[in-house]
């Protein structure tokens, strides 16, 4: 009998599978970040990378709205119909994960949360009050004969501001040296650690087999330095000029994937002059920039991530930033 939680994870409002040809696309568009009052390069843009990718799934990486400037639900629904129409109306799966510019609107999580499940092709899910943050989730996507599940795409919530879950705490983390920029955000908790390790291994054993993955998050992890930092041996490629902004600490994530196996790739944003890509320890991870005009970042590094994955060989992911200046 399959429990009431593994299948709120298995379903999904529209079936992803590869397509004829084997093949999946993703496209990753993150830290938008625009308001009503918005520039309309930004939607063009996106529906430029849209049409020339054409792809079979769209993952906003979080920061998508300012939450600083959009007040309440009703600014956020008008906004959304804006920002949502590329994928709603050529009917394209698409899911969103929170990052810290959702978190900044002082609603409740759960209505933004409500209007933006509300689009019919949207896939995003959510966990209970159990589990810290909300965009926490999981959609399984199915091989190209529509029979069993090949492959993951996991989403966890950054949450925000590190005062904001321990107070105080960046004061304390704000020391000369530190990793990056790294004493005001938050991280991923140990609660929604425990929420991916755990359905990671029941989807396993629904599988009979380990299903590789890939791990969506708008602030990045600790380890991602260590690309920056190493370019030679991670055979870094794109742009890195940005000090990372991550966490105040580090949550301990990555041993767990590490120790889970199943993901592949980490696909991070939020310092939106990172467009760089590398490996570390056999993980890709993948940095996207940002794709609104409004955002602070260069022009010529706005645009989106690709990711292509194949049938016959999940465990080659292959990731580029494409540029909006290249379309």
């Amino acid at each position: 009998m399959i429990n009431r939680k593994l299948k709120y994870n298995l379903n999904t409002k529209k079936e992803l599978k590869f397509d004829q040809h084997k093949k999946f696309k993703i496209l990753v568009l993150s830290d938008i970040q625009e308001s009503l009052n918005y520039n309309i390069k930004t939607l063009d843009d996106i529906n430029k990378l849209i049409y020339k990718i054409k792809p079979d799934f769209i993952m906003l990486n979080g920061d998508i709205f300012d939450g600083s400037i959009i007040k309440d639900k009703e600014e956020l629904k008008k906004y959304l119909d804006i920002f949502t129409e590329p994928m709603e109306k050529r009917k394209i799966p698409w899911a969103h994960v929170f990052g810290n510019h959702e978190h900044d609107l002082k609603i409740d999580d759960d209505i933004k949360q409500e209007i933006y499940e509300s689009y019919d092709y949207c896939l995003s899910k959510h966990t209970d009050s159990t589990v810290k943050g909300t965009t926490n989730f999981v959609l399984p996507i199915k091989d190209s004969k529509g029979k069993k599940i090949i492959f993951n795409l996991f989403a966890l919530d950054c949450n925000n501001r590190i005062d904001d879950s321990f107070p105080n705490m960046r004061e304390k983390t704000n020391l000369p040296n530190v990793s990056s920029l790294s004493a005001e955000w938050d991280f991923i908790h140990f609660s929604q650690i425990k929420w991916y390790y755990e359905t990671s291994e029941n989807l396993e054993k629904y599988n009979n087999k380990k299903v590789p993955a890939i791990l969506f998050t708008h602030i990045s992890l600790w380890e991602t330095d260590n690309i920056k930092k190493n370019p030679k041996e991670t055979n870094l490629i794109g742009e890195s000029g940005e000090r990372l902004r991550i966490g105040a600490l580090n949550s301990g994530l990555f041993t767990s994937i590490l120790e889970r196996g199943d993901v592949k790739a980490i696909i991070s944003s939020h310092s939106h002059e990172d467009t760089f890509s590398g490996t570390f320890c056999n993980i890709k991870f993948q940095m996207t920039g940002s794709a609104g005009y409004s955002a602070y970042g260069k022009e010529e590094l706005k645009g989106g991530v690709l990711i292509e994955l194949a049938e016959n060989n999940l465990s080659d992911i292959k990731t580029k930033m494409i540029y909006y200046k290249d379309l």
